[in-house]
């Protein structure tokens, strides 16, 4: 009996302590984000394309791609699944480059991620019972709700709060604009952290 209880405890304590060490890395990320965010803030021209904002947000969408399709080939079981959220924020990192993409022809970003998000879904079709169970088995792990809020944060809220005619509401004069795209870019900066924290829970966390 003492014996089992032991045994309970410790998993308890794991548990919590497992708890804790993600509540203090995703601390560490979101000091992370507010130094980028300043740094942005004392540049010449802040919040642009080529800024640090937007570098950081490119290189948290790469890395996750690259773990996401990394993960599908070494998990079976859940391979359907992580092509298409490979392939999801594998688009957003190409939409992100946008305002390199359009040096070559305007809205030339669609190409590449209307094919990447075809090659994705014929994979997925092709693979239909097999992706079926894969995004069940995705949509119950531990932290899908982690990816999910990154993804809300991105499509919804930085879009919402990033609305021009709310900022020219609040800010009479030219400053609007400056608040605006600090608004949307750092949201959207921690909407890509919560992405990336999922794909590195999926790729050295426990399932």
């Amino acid at each position: 009996m003492n014996i089992r209880f032991s045994e309970e405890l410790l998993a308890d304590l794991k548990s919590i302590a497992g708890a804790f060490r993600l509540l203090f890395f995703l601390g560490l990320g979101i000091i992370l984000l507010f130094l980028i965010f300043w740094w942005d803030a004392q540049c010449r021209r802040p919040f642009v394309e080529t800024g640090p904002t937007e570098l950081i947000q490119t290189l948290f969408l790469t890395l996750s791609t690259a773990i996401f399709f990394l993960e599908a080939r070494r998990r079976p079981d859940m391979r359907g699944a992580l092509v298409l959220a490979g392939g999801f924020t594998g688009c957003m990192l190409i939409r992100e480059q946008d305002y390199f993409l359009d040096i070559i022809s305007h809205g030339c970003w669609k190409w590449p991620a209307l094919t990447l998000t075809l090659v994705c879904l014929v994979y997925a079709a092709a693979h239909a019972r097999a992706t079926a169970a894969a995004l069940a088995r995705f949509v119950r792990w531990r932290y899908f709700p982690i990816l999910l809020t990154g993804i809300v944060i991105v499509l919804a809220y930085s879009r919402l709060f990033g609305m021009g005619a709310l900022w020219r509401s609040l800010l009479t004069d030219e400053s609007w604009r400056m608040a605006k795209n600090a608004m949307e870019e750092s949201s959207e900066l921690l909407g890509y952290l919560f992405v990336l924290a999922s794909a590195l829970l999926l790729r050295f966390g426990k399932s």
